[in-house]
């Protein structure tokens, strides 16, 4: 139970620092942070990662949403994940995941700003980074929990 308030916990935190950076920083002139290292560069994007599929709005709504009550019944179910860890990175995912689809909902896309220029990469937001450094720490357990499994 504990594990689970945590992770709804979190997910509260990333929606608040998401909504939080974009409130303060979007729309703002682009400006360097660090150099040519580190940009803040204010973009909406109506697609997905890297603005594919630009342009469908709702259908990345609809998703988000399901996507969501996915998250949230994953978290709240004790049966399915059991690991605190996992648990808590399905609440920064839930945390990201709701706060681009506040914008999507708001601002008919998503507002990024982050933009790490020495590398010319994609422009994002603070909810793109709790879902893809999630994901990645997520999926690094399961792999670790299957070879403990596989050795036993």
């Amino acid at each position: 139970m504990i594990t689970t308030i945590i992770a709804l916990v979190c997910a509260g935190a990333v929606i608040g620092l998401d909504q939080l950076t974009k409130f303060l920083i979007y729309g703002t002139a682009s400006r360097s942070i660090i150099g040519n290292f580190l940009w803040f560069e204010s973009t909406l994007n109506t697609g997905v990662a890297f603005s594919m599929f630009e342009g469908k709005s709702m259908l990345f709504i609809v998703i988000s949403a399901l996507a969501s009550f996915g998250l949230l019944f994953l978290i709240c179910n004790k049966k399915i994940i059991q690991k605190r860890l996992q648990k808590i990175c399905l609440g920064l995912i839930l945390g990201g995941t709701i706060g681009n689809l506040i914008d999507r909902i708001v601002f008919d896309g998503v507002r990024d700003f982050i933009y790490l220029k020495f590398i010319n990469f994609a422009i994002f937001n603070v909810a793109d980074m709790a879902i893809v450094c999630s994901v990645i720490v997520f999926c690094v357990f399961l792999i670790i929990d299957i070879f403990k499994k596989e050795k036993k």
